[in-house]
């Protein structure tokens, strides 16, 4: 092989190894990663469970990772994400859907 004095070119590879790996995934977050062994953990335990995460920043982007989650664990419609005005900071995830939090004074 010719050697080059600009240029950095590297040893020559063959078709079958560019064709032999896979794509580089994008590395997920690794708050996602736990909130999804969260919810496996949720859709395995008792339907009395709630397991409260205190999430860090927006209540948007958790619930959204939240929903992501359960999505990714593929366990859409037995496992549930919720607020409660009484629980401020703190998504549940439980496998029952949880009501109200706030009682009306009507």
């Amino acid at each position: 092989m010719t050697t080059y004095k600009v240029l950095k070119v590297e040893k020559p590879l063959t078709v079958d190894e560019l064709t032999a790996k896979p794509a580089s995934r994008r590395r997920v977050n690794p708050r996602d990663e736990e909130l999804t062994k969260l919810v496996i953990e949720v859709a395995a335990g008792p339907r009395s469970q709630v397991l409260p995460w205190r999430y860090e920043g927006k209540l948007a982007t958790a619930r959204l990772a939240a929903k992501k989650a359960i999505q990714r664990a593929d366990v859409v419609g037995s496992v549930f994400a919720s607020t409660r005005v009484d629980h401020e900071g703190v998504i549940l995830f439980s496998r029952v859907p949880l009501r109200g939090g706030r009682k009306s004074t009507d």
